[in-house]
């Protein structure tokens, strides 16, 4: 029997994935751990390594196709097997008739049959007043998904003609845009609330100068915004309900810290997680981000190396922003922005003037799982570590 080359699912929130560039071709010669196609998923490129030795007997997908987890994408043949032996799979099938399945969804179609649906589902239905007994499910056994409610809406929704307009450019948004705008839609849906403040870096600065000369041997410059997610990781200590998952009306606190750091690449953004942040220190962290660094740009980034994370922290300091509302990556409950940092007149012990400098710290929340004062006691406490450096 041949070897099917499935799509695998790396990490949790993985679906599914596009198939960008194959890199051998039908009846080549491949060895096993051989790399056969290069697939884009959750805002990564990486490449599908051969299961098995043999012949690669058959492509069932071609470049540019985006299909789910566990797809045949191809066949490894043995010696004397024909690719005309073994039929396209029924996910293949599937695929192609998925656009006869969205008019299925159009249809209104009343049912006796008993609706199965998940809680988030029903909450979005009732949110958009949507009848669930007109949305086809695509979850086990026909469970209804909250995905399946968003995808229903959008095809309810009418569409915006351009007609009178002089179109400049027309720009689809395929591969890591279009992730990240289910993703950002997905995240939108809940009631999300952001707090701001500020903390005086000054003691900070005078930590990253110390440990420049330290760190010279490694040829590492400390970075604030580097030992600001230190920092980070040990507040969530002392806050546990804040380093947590919400998933099906359910608050999961995890007990590892794995920070998530957000950085941008052509034509989106790509957020490497620091696993077991809570056990590293400055330079370990420091260490890490530089790798990611040079792995985006590179484009060597692994798909492991970006799921995971239980808190997230987006970072617009380099740029003329003090606040801004960050969105949560789900099922996180919160995410921190760090905006530019600039001077503020204040007033010392003595009451006397001075001028100090600040950062702009911007924490939203999915008020599902968190209240106001938990949240508000993080960033108290965060404000604290900062300024007691």
């Amino acid at each position: 029997m041949p070897r099917e080359i499935n799509l695998p699912q790396w990490g949790m929130a993985m679906n599914d994935g596009t198939v960008v560039k194959w890199l051998k071709n039908v009846g080549d010669q491949i060895n096993k751990g051989d790399e056969l196609v290069e697939i884009e998923s959750t805002k990564v490129n990486a490449s599908i390594e051969a299961p098995d030795g043999g012949i690669l007997g058959r492509i069932d997908v071609d470049e540019g196709n985006l299909v789910p987890v566990g797809t045949v994408l191809g066949l490894i043949l043995f010696d004397g097997e024909k690719s005309d032996d073994f039929p396209v799979k029924e996910t293949q099938e599937k695929n192609e008739s998925s656009q006869s399945i969205e008019k299925v969804q159009s249809i209104n179609v009343k049912s006796n049959k008993k609706i199965i649906a998940s809680p988030r589902a029903r909450n979005l239905a009732k949110k958009l007043n949507i009848d669930l007994s007109n949305v086809l499910g695509t979850g086990p056994s026909g469970r209804i998904t909250e995905e399946d409610v968003s995808s229903f809406s959008e095809d309810s929704t009418p569409k915006i003609e351009n007609d009178n307009f002089a179109i400049k450019e027309s720009i689809k948004n395929t591969g890591i845009r279009q992730i990240i705008a289910n993703r950002m839609y997905q995240s939108a849906q809940n009631p999300q609330v952001t707090l701001n403040t500020v903390a005086c870096v000054d003691n900070l600065s005078k930590l990253q100068k110390a440990l420049i000369s330290d760190w010279r041997k490694d040829k590492i410059r400390p970075q604030i915004n580097d030992l600001l997610v230190k920092i980070v990781s040990d507040t969530l200590l002392s806050h546990p309900k804040i380093n947590a998952h919400y998933i099906e009306e359910t608050l999961n606190i995890i007990e590892n810290i794995n920070i998530g750091v957000a950085m941008a690449v052509k034509d989106g953004l790509v957020v490497p997680v620091i696993v077991d942040s809570q056990n590293k220190d400055y330079l370990d962290i420091s260490k890490e981000i530089r790798g990611f660094s040079k792995k985006i740009k590179d484009n060597q980034l692994l798909p492991d190396e970006i799921t995971g994370s239980t808190f997230t922290i987006s970072n617009l300091s380099s740029y003329n922003v003090e606040y801004f509302n960050p969105i949560i990556n789900p099922p996180e409950v919160s995410i921190l922005g760090l905006g530019k940092i600039s001077k503020r007149i204040d007033l010392d012990e003595n009451e006397e003037i001075k001028v100090i400098n600040v950062i702009h710290l911007s924490l939203t929340f999915d008020h599902r799982a968190l209240d106001g004062v938990p949240a508000s006691n993080f960033l108290d406490d965060l404000v604290k570590n900062i300024e007691s450096i």
